[in-house]
């Protein structure tokens, strides 16, 4: 039921959800825990640099988490009723053996292709987030931008992303080869 809800929730939404109830509903003694927005840097100490960024990494975690949950439940789903699955339960392997070495193992390949998908998505996610926490990054860059009409400096932030799906698209290729070495190209 989590994974679906989160599933269906916008980046922005879940974002301004955690700020009203994290941020303006949960105070001790009238100050909120978690500041709303902004940025303090590593050298301000690790406790303010870690409350100022612990909103948005839930916000961009639970939506990401629940893709990734009920896409690897599907796959194990269907994995554990192949043969290979069964046949290594009639040897008598361990449950837990099974599980891990045999059904996750062949499950995890959509979950990788998917990752290689979403770095593109996560990239977008995170301007979004960043807006919405009002952090100064490549978001608000992006943001200021396109307001200005500035040009030069959308398309900085446009090749970065593109490369990273380049890349995060070969790693995906090499965990393949991990993962299955049967789709190895020689």
């Amino acid at each position: 039921m989590f994974a679906l809800f989160f599933y269906s929730m916008p980046t922005f939404f879940l974002g301004l959800i955690l700020l009203y109830f994290l941020y303006f509903r949960l105070t001790v003694a009238g100050y909120p825990i978690f500041p709303a927005g902004g940025y303090a840097p590593p050298s301000d100490g690790f406790g303010p640099w870690f409350k100022h960024l612990v909103l948005p990494w839930f916000t961009l975690a639970l939506v990401s988490a629940a893709t990734y949950t009920r896409l690897t439940r599907a796959s194990m789903l269907e994995v554990l009723a192949e043969d290979y699955v069964r046949t290594a339960r009639a040897k008598g392997i361990r449950e837990g053996r099974v599980i891990t070495r045999h059904a996750l193992h062949s499950a995890l390949t959509p979950v990788v292709t998917q990752f290689g998908i979403d770095v593109g998505a996560l990239l977008g996610g995170a301007v979004v987030t960043e807006t919405v926490f009002s952090l100064p990054g490549l978001g608000k860059t992006i943001i200021d931008a396109i307001n200005q009409q500035d040009l030069p400096v959308i398309i900085g932030p446009v090749l970065f992303a593109s490369l990273a799906v380049v890349v995060s698209n070969i790693i995906v290729d090499m965990v393949y080869a991990v993962l299955a070495p049967r789709v190895r190209l020689h």
